[in-house]
């Protein structure tokens, strides 16, 4: 009597989709960003005399501190468990500049919020998160400190509006032109491989 084959075909299935937590951190920073970018665009061109710009302010920083807060929890979360790996219909290459992109969006969700804190906090305006208490100092005032936080925070903006593009086009491009579901990936409904 032969024994049962075990290829890698009777492997059971891996699920390509994230999981359902990952899923709603993911969305929940996503909508934070297509927020905080607008008023951030909006604030930069108030008069500084116009009495409701330091709400709008502080309202940014706000949205800011949260994302950093999500992407403390997606990164813990992550950690805690595995990413589905990416279809393998999509060619090596792009998987190899898919991880560059995500590390880099992940360095961007830290180094922005960070930035911003530096300068608020380094040029001594405290925030008040969504004006329900202060958050905490853990920098000095520092006029030179807040200044080179304003300047990374300013130039590393760039940065994001680069890596935001770039994800959303590789999302369509696999989407529409590869037609391999990423997207499915983090809304749930992708297959099993």
């Amino acid at each position: 009597m032969s024994r049962p084959s075990h290829s890698i075909s009777a492997l059971p299935p891996t699920s390509l989709v994230y999981s359902f937590g990952l899923r709603v951190l993911h969305w929940l920073t996503a909508l934070c960003m297509f927020v905080i970018i607008p008023v951030a665009w909006y604030m930069t061109t108030m008069d500084r005399h116009d009495p409701t710009r330091g709400s709008w302010v502080n309202f940014h920083k706000s949205i800011g501190l949260t994302i950093l807060l999500l992407t403390l929890i997606r990164v813990f979360t992550r950690l805690s468990g595995t990413a589905p790996p990416l279809p393998q219909s999509i060619p090596a290459f792009e998987q190899t500049l898919a991880h560059i992109g995500h590390g880099l969006l992940y360095v961007i969700l830290f180094a922005m919020p960070i930035s911003g804190y530096i300068n608020s906090y380094g040029g001594g305006h405290p925030v008040n998160w969504f004006w329900l208490f202060q958050v905490p100092a853990v920098v000095p005032q520092d006029k030179a400190l807040g200044h080179l936080g304003s300047r990374i925070h300013y130039w590393l903006a760039f940065l994001t509006y680069a890596l935001i593009a770039g994800h959303v086009l590789a999302v369509v491009y696999h989407q529409l032109i590869q037609r391999v579901d990423v997207l499915g990936r983090m809304t749930g409904r992708a297959a099993k491989r």
